[in-house]
């Protein structure tokens, strides 16, 4: 017999450890009490997804901002076309960052979410079939039980 009340095997809230130098570089609480995330991360346009040409790869620097209870609210972003641009990632990272005024780095809890930022789909999604959660659209990270803020590369 199915089980409607069967209790989800993704948490309400993904844990997140700061590592830093690391993919979770960018992570803390926003002097308001709202949370961020930052990271860089690169996708490719779906007509070329089959091809996956190095030089048609879009590389974008995003930072994520939570509700003090961890509800995605927005996303601010530089999306980078070119090389010189790419070279530039982690500039504009650090000035996103840096626009949110005083804040402290640390290890942070936040809701699943997907949002859609230049026709792509971003942010920390549930996959079923591998049961994790990875952050998109790159996959750079995932977590996964026991969800205490580890995640795989």
């Amino acid at each position: 017999m199915f089980n409607f009340f069967r209790k989800s095997k993704f948490p309400k809230l993904i844990p997140i450890k700061r590592m830093e130098d690391y993919h979770t570089h960018y992570l803390g609480i926003i002097d308001d009490g709202r949370l961020f995330f930052g990271s860089e991360t690169f996708a490719y346009p779906e007509t070329n997804f089959k091809t996956r040409n190095l030089e048609d790869r879009i590389d974008f620097a995003v930072l994520y901002i939570f509700d003090k209870k961890g509800g995605f609210q927005e996303a601010k972003y530089f999306m980078a076309k070119s090389q010189t641009e790419k070279n530039l990632l982690n500039i504009k990272l650090d000035e996103l960052v840096s626009s949110l005024g005083k804040i402290k780095f640390c290890d942070i809890k936040v809701k699943p979410f997907e949002t859609i930022i230049e026709g792509i789909k971003f942010g920390l999604i549930i996959d079923e079939k591998t049961e994790s959660i990875d952050l998109e659209p790159s996959s750079t990270i995932s977590f996964s039980e026991p969800w205490d803020g580890e995640y795989d590369t």
